[in-house]
């Protein structure tokens, strides 16, 4: 791998991290919302802190797409071919995000409010 290949696997991961930020945050915030309108629960500062270290826990996540291509790169030789399955990977990855921020922010409210 050439110094441009890096860098357009680094663009292509990039490229659709505001995608995966998108859906991820729309799962979170559609419980959110439901769960603030259906019950007496007050928002509050600490709900705020966990939503944005949610969030960065979320993109260290989503950056080991990037890593897992240079460890393929680098150290194996291109031998497994993370590259050809970079998709399968952004989209599985993307559609666990959603689902384990969507039930564990349901969880944490469900075990807080009711």
């Amino acid at each position: 791998m050439t110094i441009q290949e890096l860098k357009s696997n680094v663009k292509w991961w990039e490229s659709k991290r505001w995608i995966f930020n998108l859906f991820v945050g729309v799962s979170g915030l559609l419980v959110i919302i439901n769960v603030l309108a259906e019950s007496h629960y007050q928002w509050k500062l600490e709900d705020t802190l966990g939503v944005i270290i949610w969030g960065i826990g979320a993109n260290i996540f989503y950056s080991l797409g990037i890593l897992l291509e240079l460890f393929d790169w680098y150290y194996l030789n291109n031998r497994v071919g993370f590259k050809k399955l970079r998709s399968f990977f952004y989209i599985i990855g993307t559609f666990i995000s959603c689902f384990y921020t969507f039930w564990f922010v349901l969880a944490n409210f469900i075990g807080t409010s009711f």
